[in-house]
């Protein structure tokens, strides 16, 4: 069960979010106040030193040879996760003690050993004592600071597409909505919100999030779709950062 400020340290002024997708890393600091978005790829640039973020893109268009290391919003190859984080974080003034506290945003769907690589990943990079939140629950916490009651979330990601209910305040089911190489994916989305969602008086709110809620006529055909009311936050791709920023800082 998780509220706002749930993972807040009187005295302590560092801590991190990292939401960390098969496309896109983003970070916030309260010591850099703004939110930090880079591509999640590595570059090695000819002999030179390996690049990250859109400089390792500007390298890839010159010819070399790009490295993603997480897919389906799991970690995939572990040293270069643990390199990239490396080179995003290298200019935030970051302490070098184990007691500040950093958050990662997790698939809900995850298995414990992908969460369990993911968290190590994060601690070899950057230190702290880091704690994993399911996505999709913090996404809610963004738009709810206290998401309590039943609410269902779509979260829609470049690599991963999950729908988890949330029930006082803890995801209680989730699926991984799996497409089968379809370029349109809310027929699936809106079968998955169907199985996970079966209320026995009116209808639970979809709560819609990630990079891939923005497309043109996705929200419209949930609800169409599902019978359900359907509502996004103002940004719908930093949900889970804000979210995770939340639980940091109340």
């Amino acid at each position: 069960m998780l509220t706002a400020g749930a993972y807040a340290r009187p005295g302590v002024r560092s801590c991190l979010a990292l939401d960390l997708g098969t496309s896109t890393v983003r970070l916030w600091s309260p010591r850099t106040g703004t939110v930090i978005t880079e591509p999640a790829v590595l570059c090695r640039p000819g002999a030179g030193r390996q690049v990250a973020g859109r400089a390792a893109l500007a390298a890839q268009a010159r010819g070399g040879i790009a490295t993603w290391p997480v897919r389906n919003g799991v970690v995939r190859d572990f040293f270069a996760c643990v390199h990239l984080l490396k080179l995003l974080t290298a200019d935030i003034p970051l302490p070098s003690d184990t007691a500040y506290p950093v958050l990662v945003g997790v698939p809900a769907t995850a298995t414990l050993r992908q969460r369990n690589v993911l968290v190590a990943a994060v601690r070899r990079a950057v230190g702290g004592r880091v704690s994993a939140v399911e996505e999709p629950l913090a996404a809610a916490l963004a738009c709810r600071p206290d998401p309590g009651g039943d609410l269902v979330v779509v979260d829609i990601g470049s690599g991963r597409t999950e729908v988890a209910r949330i029930c006082d305040r803890s995801i209680v089911a989730a699926e991984r909505v799996e497409d089968a190489g379809s370029v349109d994916r809310v027929p699936a989305i809106a079968d998955c919100v169907r199985r996970l969602d079966r209320p026995r008086g009116g209808h639970r709110r979809l709560l819609l999030t990630g990079g891939g809620a923005t497309a043109p006529g996705t929200a419209a055909r949930l609800a169409a779709l599902t019978g359900r009311s359907v509502a996004m936050p103002a940004e719908p791709p930093l949900a889970t950062l804000i979210g995770l920023r939340r639980l940091l800082t109340g």
